[in-house]
């Protein structure tokens, strides 16, 4: 039960570290903020504050951040509308540049080094293996930049990288001596027997010490790799290789999350920096009702050097608002239909 209050919390705190993205700068930008609110559903507290209305609300997840002419025409002169367009791109993406950066600083608390000498597993090849499919190409030093275009991050995305293609035969960019060098074929296949009696490909990779340095990178690349690991799995959801049953809504999530806790805080942590880069790359995107729909609206402004006309671009967003609350309903059934078959 701990797991599961935790989980809803940490979820609802990364919704309203969002949304005080938005207010905050709307705020320094000296834009009118109507109402800023904690929570959703009914209201359990409120105070008014130079001219906002503070709301804490019942359900612990949630919040908004209403602000004056946001969705229509108002004539005073501190509403969204009178702001001046690079102001409201900003505040605007402001939520989800919040996510981004709560994600990463999660990400640098938790990182730990992952070698077995208290050092980081790094990309760069320290042996090859004579038997190893790969000797003939790869050797001790090489860098491994990128496999099938994909570029490698971190160690892990080697596994990933060749998880992507149904060949044991891959390009292969390195870095050696200093130069970037291609490998247009290269034999990546597990016929190495080590000591346990598994398959490997043969390959060890080095482990560089920790130190702070040390630590921040890693901590770039794995926030970095989250934000490419959600934009893969919109691809892969775009071109049907996921379908939309797969998908986890807010019940699922607090789910995993819970889950995961009982497992390890370390791991529990490491999923809430992945979804507050998740929310920051998703509210991106450019569709109707989402900051990145509204983005695009203000990139058209931009371009034609006047606003599109706010009746127009409500209805779009309110298309998109509807379309997006039946996208929820639906994962929200789902979640529950697969807690439920679990439980029986």
């Amino acid at each position: 039960m701990l797991q599961i209050i935790l989980a809803i919390l940490a979820f609802g705190v990364l919704v309203i570290v969002h949304e005080f993205g938005h207010f905050i700068t709307a705020k320094r930008g000296g834009v009118q903020v109507n109402e800023f609110w904690i929570g959703m559903g009914p209201t359990l507290l409120k105070h008014e504050h130079k001219g906002t209305l503070y709301c804490l609300k019942l359900l612990p997840f949630g919040g908004a951040c209403v602000m004056e002419g946001e969705d229509g025409e108002s004539e005073n002169e501190h509403a969204f509308g009178k702001a001046k367009l690079p102001r409201r791109m900003l505040i605007v993406c402001a939520g989800a540049l919040m996510n981004f950066l709560v994600g990463f600083l999660i990400v640098l608390a938790v990182m730990q080094p992952n070698g077995p000498n208290g050092g980081y597993i790094v990309s760069t090849i320290a042996s090859v293996d004579p038997a190893s499919t790969a000797a003939g190409d790869l050797k001790a030093g090489d860098e491994i930049l990128k496999i099938d275009g994909y570029h490698i991050l971190v160690r892990s995305d080697f596994e990933t990288a060749l998880s992507r293609c149904g060949s044991a035969t891959h390009e292969v960019t390195v870095r050696r001596e200093g130069e970037k060098v291609t490998l247009p074929s290269v034999k990546l296949e597990a016929t190495v027997t080590d000591a346990n009696g598994n398959k490997r490909i043969g390959i060890t990779f080095a482990e560089l010490p920790d130190s702070l340095g040390m630590h921040l990178s890693m901590s770039v690349r794995t926030a970095v790799n989250y934000a490419r690991l959600v934009w893969s799995s919109m691809g892969m959801l775009v071109s049907g290789q996921v379908g939309v049953d797969q998908l986890a809504g807010p019940v699922g999530m607090a789910e995993v999350m819970a889950d995961t806790a009982k497992y390890s805080m370390i791991s529990f942590f490491q999923l809430v920096a992945f979804i507050s880069i998740n929310l920051g790359v998703m509210n991106l995107l450019p569709l109707p009702a989402l900051d990145g729909g509204r983005l695009v609206f203000l990139i058209i402004e931009g371009i034609r050097r006047k606003p599109v006309p706010p009746k127009y671009e409500g209805y779009v967003h309110a298309a998109g608002l509807m379309l997006l609350l039946m996208l929820m309903v639906y994962v929200t059934g789902q979640d529950v239909l697969r807690i439920f078959m679990r439980s029986n």
